[in-house]
């Protein structure tokens, strides 16, 4: 007779709750619509803050007379790196907004080395990318700017 369970060990992570997500599920990107991108991530700040919960904004652009289907397929190869908690929205002509969940300054390195190598192959349309953290109070508006302030070629970005 033997006294092991049949049932499959647990682990200790198994036992929490898993945390809410902050970001309602993106669609991928269609047109840009400015004010409904800062009220998204305006109400992911909103969460995050409530949880105590750590976000990086990060800003990604090309040249407005870049390719479309370029365009198109950064956007694709963002939505691949990225997880399905996070999220991306169209926040201009040639932009989009990505919002990070639960990453903040010291940890965002390999959230960002990820996207920065899923850019690679797109470094000769001269995207650009860049990031913040918002500190506490801070509006979706003034994070996105600071956002788009740090902008540099990928290849630039750490």
């Amino acid at each position: 007779m033997s006294s092991e369970s049949s049932e499959p060990r647990r682990r200790k992570a198994d036992a929490k709750p898993a945390k809410p997500a902050l970001i309602a599920p993106t669609p991928g990107p269609g047109q840009a619509v400015p004010h409904e991108v800062r009220r998204s991530i305006e109400l992911s700040l909103e969460r995050a803050r409530r949880g105590r919960r750590h976000v990086t904004l990060v800003s990604l652009g090309m040249p407005q007379d870049a390719d479309h289907e370029a365009f198109v397929a950064v956007a694709s190869g963002v939505r691949r790196t990225i997880r399905g908690g996070d999220g991306l929205w169209r926040d201009g002509h040639r932009s989009l907004a990505v919002l990070l969940a639960d990453v903040d300054a010291p940890s965002v390195e390999p959230a960002l080395a990820r996207l920065r190598a899923a850019l690679e192959p797109y470094a000769d349309q001269d995207v650009q990318m860049g990031r913040a953290s918002p500190p506490p109070g801070l509006p979706a508006s003034d994070l996105l700017e600071l956002a788009r302030s740090d902008r540099r070629p990928v290849r630039d970005a750490t």
